[in-house]
């Protein structure tokens, strides 16, 4: 039996079961590593709970517990970096460490791109909000951000003058290293690109379509696949894509990258080296019958992938849409009025607790319920979830 090490668990957890389950279909041994006690944990045939900068005394304690591994993997940016260095210690297939510190570096990826010529966003790292006003006025409107976070946190969108220290403090507080970054924003549909490292090249596996709030934060509210761009369109997306991958000099396991389009051409945002969140995996399987958890685990623990293997075995839509969260309110009931699930409805699931504070809406944790669906083609499906997570009312009330 391999043993397959996974740093930690994934958030949240009920968008992250199928991996555990597609891991157990194959018959691997799961060992879970964690900062802190979660639910999540007890999924695992093993657990470790420890403090992840401390990766020599961690790099024992896997050893004396479980001996060498077969393979490691994580889902989070958070961890790419410690996990990274784990595989070096433990000779086992990742990313190198050096490649993982600037693909997790919003900051590092910008100079790479631009010293490749890439079409991205103009940017420039401020170290005080006053540093923010000249590239305001030049470019009208602009995105604020933390050099090293994801899923959205302490990421803003200003227009005004008098928002720029609310968007500094904010994106500085959320920043581990204290550093930000500030981009002129692009107005244009975005899309994320999901590739596979494979026999020394990247391919990609789909393209898609994003729905993010149109406020002052950029929280993600549905993803559908395939993308219902053109096809020129998406050729240059996928090839710019590629490109960003190679220029980061990524040579292992899969890659998110998210590309905005605008009139004269694709522009490069950023790239994650790692699988997708918000449940793309699972839309990539129902859409064309690729399970990329099956592939990345594969790639950790050194079995060979073949391109007929990440060939879609079908065509047709998958889309899932989140319900957000309302800030200062509580969740004290949930009902809905679906009976029977329709035959293109997967999964329909409130994910917040009843009777707690809900998280914040300006992160991709502001999310308290989601539904998944299949359809004809992208859009088909996008509207099936929205109707399926439409057929639940939610009751609130003001956090005292």
């Amino acid at each position: 039996m391999k043993t397959l090490l996974v740093i930690k668990s994934g958030y949240p957890l009920p968008l992250r079961m199928p991996a555990y389950r597609e891991f157990f279909r194959l018959g691997w041994k799961i060992v879970v590593v964690d900062h802190l006690q979660n639910q999540s944990l007890r999924f695992a045939d093993d657990i470790i709970i420890h403090d992840l900068k401390n990766i020599n005394e961690l790099c024992n304690i896997i050893l004396n517990r479980v001996g060498k591994p077969d393979g490691i993997l994580t889902f989070n940016d958070s961890a790419l970096v410690q996990t990274a260095k784990l595989a070096e210690m433990l000779d086992l297939n990742f990313l190198k460490s050096d490649i993982a510190e600037i693909a997790t570096n919003k900051l590092m990826q910008k100079k790479v791109f631009t010293f490749e010529n890439l079409p991205t966003p103009k940017w420039v790292e401020i170290n005080s909000p006053d540093q923010a006003i000249k590239p305001l006025e030049d470019w009208n409107c602009m995105v604020v951000k933390p050099i090293d976070r994801s899923a959205s946190a302490g990421v803003g969108k200003i227009e005004n003058v008098g928002d720029i220290d609310s968007a500094y403090e904010n994106a500085i507080n959320e920043s581990v290293i204290g550093r930000v970054l500030i981009e002129e924003y692009i107005n244009g549909p975005e899309l994320s690109v999901e590739t596979i490292f494979i026999n020394g090249e990247h391919k990609v596996v789909s393209i898609t379509d994003k729905i993010t709030t149109e406020g002052n934060t950029f929280v993600e509210l549905g993803h559908s696949t395939p993308s219902g761009h053109s096809k020129e369109i998406l050729e240059k997306v996928k090839e710019l894509a590629i490109k960003a991958c190679t220029a980061l000099n990524i040579n292992y396991g899969a890659c998110h990258t998210e590309i905005k389009l605008t009139e004269k051409e694709p522009m490069i945002i950023e790239v994650n080296p790692r699988l997708a969140g918000d449940c793309i995996v699972d839309l990539i399987d129902l859409s064309l019958g690729i399970n990329l958890y099956r592939f990345y685990g594969k790639l950790a623990v050194n079995e060979t992938i073949t391109l007929e293997e990440i060939t879609p075995k079908f065509q047709k839509g998958a889309a899932i849409k989140f319900k957000p969260s309302k800030y200062n309110e509580i969740l004290v009931s949930v009902d809905s009025t679906m009976i029977d699930y329709p035959t293109w409805l997967e999964d329909l699931s409130v994910i917040q607790e009843l009777n707690v504070p809900m998280p914040n809406t300006d992160s991709n944790a502001g999310r308290i319920a989601y539904a998944i669906a299949t359809g004809n083609n992208g859009k088909d499906a996008l509207k099936n979830a929205d109707s399926a997570l439409s057929s639940i009312s939610f009751s609130y009330k003001e956090e005292s």
